[in-house]
C-alpha cells in the first residue's frame, strides 16, 4: 500500500498538469472544474486500487483512462439532468455528450506547457496567472502557491479564484493560442517555471527537503519551451542553466539523515559535472542579444559557486555584485537577505547583519525560518554563540518541513556544544 501511495503521489505531481491540460483540450475550459474534480477522484482510486490490485503495467494511461471515463459519466449526468429539467428525454450519443473527440494519453504532447500559456492570459493580473497556473498545471496545494509567492493562504485562494473566473469569461480554449498570444505570455510562463522549480528545490511542505519530480518537471518545461518556441529569448536559455546548475548540487545538498547540507559543507565530488557542463552551453546561447533577465544574474551567482574548487575559494565579491544588479531587475526580500549573506562573506559581518536588519517586519515574517536562521549563521561566525542559539530556536518553531527541522536542530546541538567548551 506504501508503495501504491508513494506512486500516486509521484504521479501527482508529474501527471497531474498533463493530466488536466488534455482533458480540458478535449472538454473546454468551461469544464474545467469537471476535469480537475475528475482527476483528483482518479488519483484517489489508485491509491485505492493499486494498494489491492497491484501497480498497473502503464499508470499514466491509467490515470488518464480513468479520469476521462468519469469525465464522460459526469457529463452524461449533467445532460440527463438538463433534459429531466426541460421535458426533453431524448436518447443521446457518447458524441452528443461530449460534443468533441476525446484525446488519448499517447497524444499527450505540449499541452500543459500550453495551458500554462492559457493561464498567463494578458488580462489576468500577472500575480493571479501564476498562482493559478501552480494550482492547476502544477498541482500545487494552497499552501505551496502561497509559499511560493510569499503570500498568505488566503491571498492564495482569492488570487486563484479570480484568474478562475476571469479566464472562464475571456472564453479562451487551448487550441486558440496564436504566436502573438505566445510572445506576450512567455516572461509569466517563464516564472512559473522557475517557481516550481523552487518549490521542488526547497520544499516548503512535507518530509522530503527535495522534490526531484517537481524539478525534473521544471526542466522538461523550460525545455520544451526553447524547442518548441525557438524565439522564447534569452531567457529561457538563462533560465534552464541556472535549474541545472543547482540540480547539480542535489546528491550533496541532502544528508543520509534527510536534513539540508549547507553549502559549505556539501562534499564537491558528489555535484553532477555534466549537467554543469550542459548549463554552461546554455549559458552561452543566453548571452546572445541585450536581454539581461533575473535568470541570467542568478545564473551568473550559480555558476560563482560552481567554479569554486571549495566553499573558501568562492569569489564573494563578485556574487555581492551580482546580488546589488539583481536587486536592481528584481527587488524582493529574498533577495535582500541574499545580498546580505553575500556581504557578510564579502565585506564584514556587521554589514550583513545590518542589512538584514533593515528588512520590514512584515517582510521578516514571509521570510521565515530563513532570515533566523541567516542572522544565527553570521552570529555564530563571529563568536556570538548565545545569540545564535536562541535565532536558531525561533528559527525551528518556524520550520515548515522535516528536511530544515534536522538542518536548524544539527546547528543548534553543535551552538550547544561550542557554548559548553567556552562556558
Amino acid at each position: 500500500m506504501n508503495d501504491s501511495r508513494t506512486l500516486v503521489e509521484h504521479f501527482f505531481r508529474h501527471e497531474y498538469g498533463r493530466l488536466v491540460a488534455v482533458l480540458t483540450r478535449s472538454l473546454g475550459l468551461r469544464n474545467l472544474q469537471l476535469v480537475e474534480d475528475v482527476v483528483q477522484t482518479a488519483l484517489s482510486k489508485a491509491i485505492q486500487g493499486w494498494g489491492q490490485n497491484g501497480i498497473p503495467e502503464n499508470p499514466g494511461a491509467w490515470l488518464h483512462r480513468t479520469a476521462r471515463n468519469l469525465a464522460i459519466d459526469a457529463l452524461r449526468r449533467i445532460q440527463t439532468e438538463r433534459r429531466l429539467l426541460s421535458s426533453e428525454c431524448v436518447e443521446s450519443s457518447p458524441n452528443e455528450v461530449l460534443n468533441t473527440n476525446l484525446h488519448s494519453y499517447e497524444e499527450v504532447g505540449d499541452e500543459p506547457l500550453r495551458f500554462f500559456f492559457l493561464c498567463c492570459h494578458p488580462s489576468i493580473p500577472t500575480e493571479s496567472s501564476i498562482a493559478f497556473a501552480l494550482k492547476t498545471v502544477c498541482g500545487f496545494s494552497i499552501d505551496e502557491v502561497a509559499s511560493a509567492l510569499l503570500i498568505s493562504t488566503a491571498s492564495a485562494e482569492k488570487r486563484i479564484t479570480r484568474a478562475k473566473e476571469k479566464l472562464r469569461e475571456l472564453g479562451t480554449e487551448l487550441a486558440e493560442l496564436d504566436v502573438t498570444a505566445i510572445a506576450s505570455r512567455i516572461e509569466a510562463v517563464q516564472l512559473a517555471i522557475y517557481l516550481l522549480f523552487n518549490e521542488g528545490y526547497a520544499s516548503s511542505s512535507g518530509n522530503s527537503t527535495l522534490r526531484n519530480d517537481l524539478c525534473s518537471e521544471a526542466i522538461r518545461l523550460a525545455r520544451m519551451l526553447i524547442a518548441v518556441i525557438p524565439n522564447s529569448g534569452s531567457a529561457s536559455c538563462a533560465l534552464l542553466a541556472l535549474m541545472l546548475m543547482h540540480s547539480a548540487r542535489f546528491e550533496a545538498r541532502v544528508g543520509r539523515d534527510g536534513a539540508i547540507v549547507l553549502l559549505e559543507d556539501q562534499n564537491r565530488t558528489l555535484w553532477n559535472w555534466s549537467f554543469i557542463r550542459e548549463a554552461m552551453q546554455w549559458m552561452a546561447k543566453s548571452a546572445s542579444g541585450n536581454q539581461l533577465s533575473r535568470y541570467h544574474v542568478e545564473a551568473a551567482i550559480a555558476w560563482e559557486h560552481c567554479r569554486a574548487a571549495s566553499f573558501h575559494e568562492v569569489n564573494w565579491n563578485a556574487i555581492t555584485d551580482r546580488y546589488r544588479i539583481l536587486a536592481e531587475i528584481q527587488p524582493s526580500p529574498m533577495v535582500q537577505l541574499n545580498l546580505a549573506i553575500a556581504i557578510s562573506y564579502a565585506s564584514s559581518s556587521e554589514d550583513g547583519l545590518n542589512l538584514l536588519a533593515q528588512i520590514s517586519a512584515k517582510d521578516r515574517v514571509r521570510l521565515r525560518p530563513w532570515w533566523d536562521c541567516a542572522i544565527a549563521e553570521i552570529y555564530y561566525r563571529v563568536g556570538r554563540t548565545r545569540d545564535a542559539i536562541s535565532h536558531w530556536q525561533d528559527a525551528l518553531a518556524l520550520a515548515t518541513n522535516a528536511g530544515q527541522c534536522e538542518l536548524i536542530g544539527s546547528r543548534i546541538f553543535n551552538a550547544q556544544k561550542t557554548k559548553t567548551l567556552l562556558d
